[in-house]
């Protein structure tokens, strides 16, 4: 077990499967929050939503959710499941709980985008949550950083790094398997257990954006690009854009 003061007390695994892959447009169908305290599985929260869009076959496929399976399964609507995620990433985030994933941008963007859409318009930081996010693919990027020995980071492959079983694509699963995934890390990494929270959170940033540079660098021949490639890390937050532009200038 981690000695250090955060690692020792309560992380909570996150994940949502979702209609599809575009962040813009695609919403959850199911949820879960998973607790682990010191490093021992407490609780499990999770649930299914009812999406307005149409779930893409690919997706159905990897978590096995249809429409129709959804409404026998006794799931909530999209504007109750949504606020009752952000609820808990506000309350979490009071309590300076970290938010464990795997490639977070991808979950924490679609649930903004989705709380933009809901009447009255929400989004996380209107739900008080700005963090702290713990990513495990960012940590294992930036802690270890031999991508020729291992190319391949997604979930699965953490999970077969750090000798824990492969979930089996439900939220629950996955947020389970990313806490766990961390916990190894903690063992494994001293500098990670050394970090505050929030120095953390600055540097899987600053980890998140220079991957994103090199990955669209390495995609262009090595070519360097005339507009940014940095993307933004634990999400793509709207409502920032235009500080960031205003600060810009």
């Amino acid at each position: 077990m981690p000695t250090d003061a955060w690692g020792s007390a309560t992380i909570v695994g996150f994940d949502i499967e979702t209609t599809g892959l575009d962040v813009e447009v695609d919403e959850p169908v199911s949820y879960a929050f998973v607790e682990f305290r010191a490093g021992e599985l407490t609780s499990v929260d999770e649930g299914l939503i009812m999406p307005r869009r149409r779930i893409s076959s690919g997706a159905a496929g990897v978590h096995g959710l249809t429409k129709e399976r959804l409404l026998a399964l006794g799931s909530v609507d999209l504007d109750t499941g949504i606020r009752h995620i952000a609820g808990r990433l506000g309350e979490l985030c009071q309590a300076d709980v970290p938010v464990v994933g795997c490639n977070l941008a991808y979950d924490l963007t679609i649930i903004d985008r989705v709380l933009a859409r809901t009447e009255p318009a929400s989004s996380l930081r209107a739900a008080g949550w700005t963090g702290p996010a713990l990513d495990v693919l960012v940590l294992d990027r930036g802690l270890d950083q031999d991508f020729s020995a291992r190319p391949v980071r997604r979930l699965d492959a953490l999970c077969a790094h750090y000798g824990h079983l492969a979930p089996s694509h439900t939220a629950a699963s996955d947020a389970e398997a990313a806490a766990r995934v961390l916990l190894s890390q903690l063992d494994r990494f001293e500098a990670l257990r050394a970090s505050p929270l929030r120095d953390l959170q600055e540097r899987q940033a600053a980890w998140h954006a220079q991957w994103s540079v090199d990955w669209c660098t390495r995609r262009r021949g090595g070519q360097a690009s005339l507009f940014g490639d940095e993307e933004p890390w634990p999400y793509d937050e709207v409502e920032a854009r235009p500080r960031l532009a205003a600060a810009a200038r």
